[in-house]
């Protein structure tokens, strides 16, 4: 599922771009607004969704600015009342600028637009993960949860295992198929498949029990979202 990110500093206007978004792209998961540009920038290197819709003239660091620290495979989309700031946000490759008002009929041809950039992924099967100095293939069914170290990432099978994996986490996403590899923190992936239950404690906090893990996952408040309703 293509996932995106809504960063504007009036709360009505972050509403009516969700409520059109939800109209033209029913498929698109918002998973998270933004108020200021400090926000925007936490959720973009916590999230790092797929888009984002970035209002230009926010508190904090402004659109433009934001362009230049989100993560190199976010798709931008401007959304401004200034129409003098078109030039500059095409200079900074966005897919589109959106002028305020935005209608119904100008967002659709933006979302034409992201869906026609969007990158062709092809799905791993399977993973080249190190103990020692021996290589072995892990089946990406087998998993239960990725967890980032550094540039390096472990994988945590559903048996037990723990190994090494030579590749970050934010490249093994972009080739995860996001709808059963669901990310519940900044440096953690589980595999939605081997998830037993979801526990609340009494401090309000969600974690994640994952098959074959004796220790539970936090879930950070970025991506409960993703549990209401279990």
């Amino acid at each position: 599922m293509t996932t995106a990110l809504i960063a504007d500093d009036e709360p009505q206007l972050l509403e009516e771009l969700q409520q059109l978004l939800g109209e033209a792209w029913p498929e698109l998961e918002i998973v998270a607004q933004a108020r200021n540009g400090t926000e925007a920038r936490r959720l973009l290197d916590e999230l790092r969704p797929d888009i984002a819709f970035l209002d230009i003239r926010m508190p904090g660091i402004d659109g433009l600015g934001l362009a230049q620290l989100a993560p190199p495979a976010t798709r931008l989309v401007f959304v401004t009342a200034h129409a003098e700031h078109a030039l500059a946000a095409f200079e900074r490759a966005a897919v589109d600028y959106l002028h305020k008002p935005v209608t119904p009929a100008r967002l659709a041809a933006t979302v034409q637009r992201l869906q026609a950039a969007q990158p062709q992924r092809s799905d791993l099967r399977f993973l080249q993960a190190w103990t020692g100095n021996t290589m072995k293939l892990l089946d990406v069914d087998h998993l239960a949860a990725l967890r980032s170290e550094l540039r390096h990432t472990r994988a945590l099978s559903q048996g037990g295992e723990q190994l090494l994996l030579r590749t970050s986490l934010g490249e093994l996403q972009k080739e995860l198929d996001p709808q059963l590899f669901w990310q519940i923190h900044r440096g953690s992936v589980v595999n939605a498949r081997a998830i037993e239950r979801i526990e609340r404690r009494d401090d309000g906090e969600l974690w994640v029990h994952l098959r074959g893990l004796a220790q539970a996952l936090p879930v950070s408040r970025a991506h409960r979202g993703r549990f209401k309703g279990m």
